[in-house]
């Protein structure tokens, strides 16, 4: 069977029914003649997302689909983080409101640094310089890990590691 493929469409049409194409106006301008060997390659080109460019000399050129942006992988990864960082904040107000109750300003004040760098952990150079998803998870669980080392056994109990 003889099949046209168009790279505008990113499609295959059928020779056996370019008149009902025609009629309907739908066929397409570019349409090439391509054999069973180079639908199937262009098939599995589509199917994969790859770019395709028009037979050269005989041939396709074919390029694999570029990679996301690091911002867009990282970024599913990051809202999970910013929910846990929440969790974390919401457990040290209550701790820092019951050392308030208690007229206890050491555990208040060490509350606030905490929050405080909670809050700056996603613009830590560290973080910041980060440019895989690899390196963004050893980067974070290093700061939540700083954090968490630095804090008082009190305010260690806001923190859950397992989900950082």
């Amino acid at each position: 069977m003889t099949v046209f493929y168009s790279n505008n469409a990113r499609g295959f049409f059928p020779a056996a029914m370019r008149a009902a194409y025609e009629s309907a106006g739908t066929w397409p301008d570019d349409g090439i003649e391509v054999s069973t060997e180079d639908e199937a390659l262009l098939r599995d080109a589509l199917s994969s997302g790859a770019i395709i460019q028009e037979k050269f000399e005989g041939e396709w050129k074919i390029t694999s689909r570029p990679a996301a942006p690091f911002g867009e992988l990282a970024a599913p990864y990051l809202t999970k983080l910013r929910q846990v960082r929440d969790d974390i904040l919401n457990r040290l107000a209550g701790i820092g409101f019951a050392a308030m109750a208690a007229n206890d300003a050491a555990t208040v004040q060490h509350v606030l640094e905490v929050r405080q760098a909670l809050l700056d952990i996603t613009v830590a150079p560290a973080i910041l310089a980060a440019t895989d998803l690899d390196g963004l998870t050893a980067a974070m669980k290093a700061a939540y890990a700083s954090i968490i080392a630095t804090a008082a056994p009190i305010i260690r109990e806001a923190f859950d590691p397992a989900a950082i």
